[in-house]
């Protein structure tokens, strides 16, 4: 069989039209944000809040009439999505949380190995008593409960009662029930998710489960490589010689596609059921704001080959290693990555204002792109719930 090869050019299509950055597939509101999550699977969560946090930032790109207030109903209200840990910490359908058992299992042994490194491996010791605490005033934060106190450092928990909840959280046997700002709240998971969600079966072999992953995780970028990148972070999938084997056996049984992109050496995978999105037909170029882990930038160098755009999140980078800013979002026109930019963080009743603006080498400013690139920015400052500016024009130049 003589593999699938395409251009760049519907490579960056595919991916535009599978993410819904160009409107194609009409997700909207809370609905499109299900249907959203039903495809990519899982969404990194990232606690720092300059114009949104990162789930919102992705979110707010892809479904129509976006707004915080519904992600966290999906979450804390509705329990139609849980926060767990996937690639990193991410939010992903709480329908798929007993398919996770072996990813928290080995979530454990990591804590355990943090733990004895940080020398606060005793808060092993007192999980009977956080359990306890937890059964008799339900839901629970690290400020609700003070066991064991520890040496400070830039790193790390203070009391011990605060690793034994994340300890318990990592395993499953938590679950986070509300975030107030970046605080979580815990309870027993089986408690929060119903018992026909957590009586449902986990995988019956090992090589069941990592084909499963590998494939969910092609899913959660629209397709992948197989090089060592971001978008293969986290446990099992990171392990070359495992993913290699998962990867053949889903091509064999025809599960996922290898293709070829034209210029390229490397082969790419995706699910079979997603060809269609080579088919699909774009409406007029829009303008979208990209979060800086947004699904389509899982893979930094992936993207810099097939989009041309080199792109660092540099908010954890000191000052003077930052080519561009803290908190810098990509900027897509149509299926072109044309520009980044720094916003200041918002404020409640301030304006949406920019602090600095890249467009990249060779961009041609058109009247179009201005007036889209204006358009798209009063709609960010209207997810955000703030003001927007008369006009973004000065701030492009």
């Amino acid at each position: 069989m003589i593999p699938l090869k395409i251009s760049k050019e519907a490579a960056k299509h595919f991916l535009v039209s599978y993410h819904n950055l160009n409107g194609t597939q009409g997700f909207s509101g809370s609905e499109g944000v299900l249907q959203y999550f039903g495809r990519v699977k899982s969404i990194q969560y990232d606690p720092l809040n300059v114009v949104g946090r990162n789930p919102d930032l992705v979110l707010q790109s892809k479904v129509e009439g976006y707004k915080p207030s519904m992600l966290h109903a999906l979450l804390y209200e509705k329990k139609a999505l849980v926060d767990g840990f996937d690639k990193e910490m991410c939010i992903y359908l709480a329908e798929e949380f007993p398919f996770f058992s072996r990813v928290r299992a080995a979530a454990g042994e990591r804590v355990k190995l943090t733990l004895t490194y940080r020398n606060q491996l005793e808060a092993l010791n007192i999980l009977d008593e956080v359990r306890d605490h937890i059964c008799r005033n339900g839901k629970t934060g690290t400020k609700d409960i003070s066991i064991g106190k520890v040496e400070l450092s830039g790193w790390g928990h203070s009391k011990l009662s605060s690793a034994a909840l994340d300890y318990l959280y990592n395993i499953g046997e938590l679950c986070v029930v509300e975030k107030r700002g970046t605080q979580k709240y815990f309870d027993f998971t089986e408690r929060v998710l119903p018992s026909k969600i957590l009586e449902r079966n986990d995988f019956d072999s090992q090589e069941d489960f990592i084909d499963w992953y590998v494939k969910r995780r092609i899913r959660s970028v629209g397709f992948l490589w197989n090089r060592r990148g971001g978008a293969w972070q986290g446990h099992y999938l990171s392990d070359t010689e495992t993913r290699t084997k998962s990867l053949q056996r889903l091509c064999d049984k025809g599960e996922i596609t290898l293709f070829h992109i034209e210029g390229m050496d490397f082969p790419f995978y995706m699910a079979t059921e997603d060809q269609s999105f080579l088919e699909t037909r774009s409406p007029k170029k829009q303008v979208k704001i990209l979060a800086p882990l947004d699904n389509v930038l899982w893979d930094r160098d992936m993207v810099a080959k097939i989009f041309d755009f080199e792109y660092s999140w540099e908010v954890y980078l000191p000052v003077h290693r930052r080519k561009y800013g803290y908190y810098v979002l990509p900027v897509l026109y149509g299926n072109d990555l044309v520009a980044r930019f720094e916003p200041v963080k918002a404020s409640k009743g301030e304006p949406l204002t920019i602090k600095n603006w890249w467009w990249e080498p060779g961009v041609k400013k058109t009247e179009a792109l201005m007036e889209k690139t204006d358009q798209a920015l009063k709609a960010f400052a209207g997810y955000l719930s703030v003001p927007s500016q008369k006009t973004y024009r000065d701030f492009l130049k």
